[in-house]
């Protein structure tokens, strides 16, 4: 098992991730797309009294991508950030028991968004045509028709609660890996949670090859950096 570390953060939980509790889910809509293995039946079983679901338009999770090679200052670091991240979350009363299912669909990622650029002190400017090929390319790179989504999932992630590592399982690209993430959970009410942290990640340990052109000269650094907000609110009937 990989243990990364990471700076956890005020709120609580990720990306890149998943949690679960005698009634049933209704979930997301059934025209949505989704993975064919979510929810999986610990969800569709539990109470929704203890079964919180991310709220897409409160959450983000955000990927820095650093340019490499011999001419990398011809190219350009970039931001990518997804803006729909789906999952649920199951805590128990008595807060012992945390899983997390989540996921992330890739077609739909936004690469350069000029405020997190900003926000991530990146001095270069890519055009729109810069940005349009740049998310061209990664969409290649990761293959998003044959591998749509990633997820992230955990049996255990009480040890969130109590600034403690958490196992989980990180699919992309087809590729599943067990990691030891440092996240944040913090329950700020009966009804809502918030979850945060941080982690990098190697490409290559995903079967991605990181993009270059010029034998090399300009490309894509292996490694990528990766944040996370996330918020989640109960699913009651």
């Amino acid at each position: 098992m990989i243990r990364l570390g990471g700076r956890q953060l005020a709120a609580a939980l990720l990306l890149p991730l998943m949690l679960q509790g005698c009634s049933s889910y209704t979930g997301l809509s059934a025209t949505e797309s989704q993975p064919a293995n979510f929810p999986d039946s610990f969800y569709l079983q539990a109470d929704t009294n203890q079964v919180y679901s991310i709220d897409s338009q409160l959450s983000q999770i955000i990927v820095t991508v650093r340019r490499g090679g011999l001419m990398a200052r011809l190219g350009h670091d970039h931001i990518v950030a997804s803006n729909n991240v789906r999952g649920l979350i199951y805590l128990d009363s008595e807060n012992l028991l945390c899983r997390a299912q989540l996921y992330v669909p890739l077609a739909i990622l936004e690469v350069d968004n000029l405020q997190l650029r900003e926000a991530a002190a990146m001095t270069t400017k890519p055009s729109a045509a810069d940005i349009e090929g740049t998310t061209s390319n990664m969409l290649k790179s990761i293959e998003a028709e044959k591998f749509p989504f990633a997820q992230l999932q955990s049996q255990d992630c009480s040890g969130a609660l109590n600034n403690q590592s958490v196992p989980v399982t990180l699919t992309i690209h087809g590729v599943t890996q067990s990691r030891e993430l440092e996240i944040s959970l913090h329950q700020s009410d009966d009804s809502q949670l918030d979850i945060s942290g941080e982690f990098s990640m190697l490409q290559s340990d995903f079967a991605i090859q990181p993009f270059s052109i010029m034998n090399g000269l300009i490309k894509v650094q292996d490694r990528l950096h990766l944040s996370f907000q996330l918020r989640a609110q109960l699913t009651q009937d």
